[in-house]
Formats: C-alpha cells, sequence, structure tokens
C-alpha cells in the first residue's frame, strides 16, 4: 500500500469522526484546567463522572447493554457515576478521547497507537486476557463452497475488511496479504463491514468472497448461525497481535487514575465481574500494559506505508 493512500485514508476517517463529535456537542465533561503530563502546565480537574468506551466489535445496541453492568461495578468501586459510550466506529472512540469526552476507552490495539502516535492524551493500563493469552490473530476467511484453497486465489475478489482503524480487521489482514504479494488496493476489491461479525456475516451470505476478523470471530454468530463454523472457512492467520487495551486519558489525576487501575483489578477477580468482562469482549482476564508491548503494530504499519504521527497534521 503506498503511503499516501494509507495515511489519507485513516486521515478521512478522523476527520469525519472529529465532525460528527463536533455537531453533537460532547458526551462527558471536559477537563477545566489545562492537561497534566505537560511540562508548564497544571493538573487537570478530574470530572465529577466519567465515560467509559467501547469500539463496535459486535453489533453496537447489543454492546451497549451488555457493557452497562461494567459501568455499574465501575461507579461502585469508585463512588462516582460511569457512563457507557459505544463508538460508531473505531476512529471514532480516539477522537472521543482526545476531545475529552472519554476517559476510559476499550481501544483496540491500533486505534491506541494511532491516538498515542499522534499526541493525543491517551495512556495504556492494561492488556486483555483470553484463553491464557495477551496476543491474538487476524485471521483471512472464505465461504467454505468457494473453491478457494489459496491467498492468491483472493485477486480481483470481494474482500470485507473490519474498519480501516481496525488492528485485525484491517492492518495485519492487509499486512497478510501484503507479504502474499496482493495489493489490498489494488488486486482486491475491498469494502468495510463496520464490525467483525458483520465481516464474518458478509461471507456466510456470499455478499463478499472473503474477509478478515480477528480469530475467531464466526464463534459471535454461532447462537444465530449454527452452522458458521462450517460454512465459513479460515484459510490464513497473521502473526501474533498484543491484545486489546483498557486506556485512560492521561490528564487524569495520579490519584483517579490508580483508584480505577484497582477497581478494575478487583472487578477482574469476582465471579460476576468476569462473567460481565467475558460477555463484552470474551475477556478472561486483564494484565499490566506498557507503551512499547504495542511497537509491533508500529512495525507493520510502517511496512503498511502508514505514518502514524502524520495522522495528526
Amino acid at each position: 500500500m503506498p503511503k499516501r493512500r494509507g495515511a489519507s485514508l485513516l486521515v478521512a476517517l478522523l476527520l469525519v469522526a472529529s465532525f460528527v463529535l463536533a455537531a453533537c456537542g460532547g458526551g462527558g465533561q471536559q477537563a477545566q484546567e489545562g492537561q497534566s503530563g505537560q511540562e508548564g502546565q497544571p493538573q487537570a480537574k478530574d470530572p465529577e463522572e466519567l465515560v467509559m468506551g467501547f469500539v463496535p466489535s459486535q453489533n453496537a445496541t447489543t454492546l451497549q447493554e451488555t457493557a452497562e453492568p461494567l459501568g455499574e461495578m465501575l461507579s461502585k468501586e469508585l463512588g462516582i457515576p460511569v457512563e457507557v459510550f459505544v463508538s460508531t466506529n473505531f476512529i471514532g472512540l480516539v477522537e472521543a478521547m482526545a476531545a475529552e469526552q472519554v476517559h476510559i476507552g476499550f481501544l483496540n490495539p491500533f486505534a491506541y497507537v494511532i491516538a498515542k502516535d499522534r499526541g493525543d492524551p491517551v495512556e495504556v493500563m492494561f492488556k486483555t486476557v483470553r484463553q491464557g493469552k495477551d496476543s491474538y490473530r487476524a485471521q483471512i476467511f472464505v465461504h467454505a463452497d468457494s473453491g478457494i484453497t489459496d491467498l492468491q486465489q483472493l485477486k480481483g475478489k470481494k474482500f470485507a475488511f473490519v474498519d480501516p482503524a481496525s488492528t485485525s480487521g484491517y492492518l495485519f489482514a492487509a499486512h497478510v496479504l501484503k507479504r502474499n504479494g496482493i495489493d489490498p488496493e489494488k488486486d482486491i476489491q475491498p469494502v468495510m463491514a463496520g464490525s467483525h461479525d458483520a465481516a464474518v456475516l458478509s461471507v456466510y451470505n456470499r455478499q463478499t468472497d472473503a474477509g478478515a476478523s480477528f480469530e475467531d470471530a464466526r464463534t459471535l454468530l454461532q447462537k444465530d448461525y449454527p452452522d458458521v463454523m462450517d460454512k465459513v472457512k479460515v484459510i490464513a492467520y497473521s502473526d501474533p497481535i498484543p491484545n486489546d487495551t483498557i486506556s485512560v486519558v492521561s490528564w487524569l489525576s495520579d490519584d483517579l487514575k490508580r483508584r480505577i487501575h484497582d477497581a478494575f483489578v478487583k472487578i477482574a477477580q469476582t465471579e460476576e465481574g468476569k462473567k460481565v468482562l467475558f460477555d463484552i469482549y470474551e475477556i478472561e482476564g486483564l494484565t499490566d500494559a506498557q507503551d512499547d508491548d504495542f511497537d509491533i503494530i508500529r512495525s507493520v504499519a510502517k511496512d503498511m506505508g502508514i505514518d502514524l504521527e502524520e495522522l495528526a497534521d
């Protein structure tokens, strides 16, 4: 992917998200006294209520309902109201945090790196754990009856990515294609499904020839489509990707950030908390994270011709 085209796609999304947020007028209390972490600026005043944001890896309405109990648990632990917000797209959550409208974000790895590297006031707190691992893979899949068994057969085909800011549903899947000699902008017909389950469903329904998602997003559809594991066949996987994050805006006071951290740790250790976290994103645990855990994202973005720092321009 040429650098100019890869970066311009993400820039366009950032501009659209910024326009939508500005038009809506905001959802959370903004910092009132500048930002901490920048020399010469005072500590921001902590908000009287927190907004916790999620990306639409599945149906947004369902996710909103599933995440509400976590907001209630966190509110109880912190002693302040916690509102749940589900972004309309992946980059929208980045913009909401940059606009000080969301304070805690369940950011996917690519969105976190975009925010961090363009200078947004965001810091990572946790990586999620699934099946005992803090990493996962992207998968590329086709309909089982398509006759497609090799990536080279995807040339000229209609391909369902999730979202241009999706780590597994775009960045790493596109990287797999590129490493196998397939230009993800020229050699296939890319479409954006909007969520991981939608990408799988588009292939299941033969609306697209192939698609990408996290491993194994097919399970999101098993309840309504019991034969999805048979009808949708995986033909390739990416290298390991660090799991999605729980990140916070960096201008919150150190005391509040510590309390948020400890609250999540406590919630993740209770039976009720474990169930809610699993219902949201199949999260089985949390582990402390640091920024350099996500350097592999930066490396793949560079190989794809995407300069993350230029996204702020």
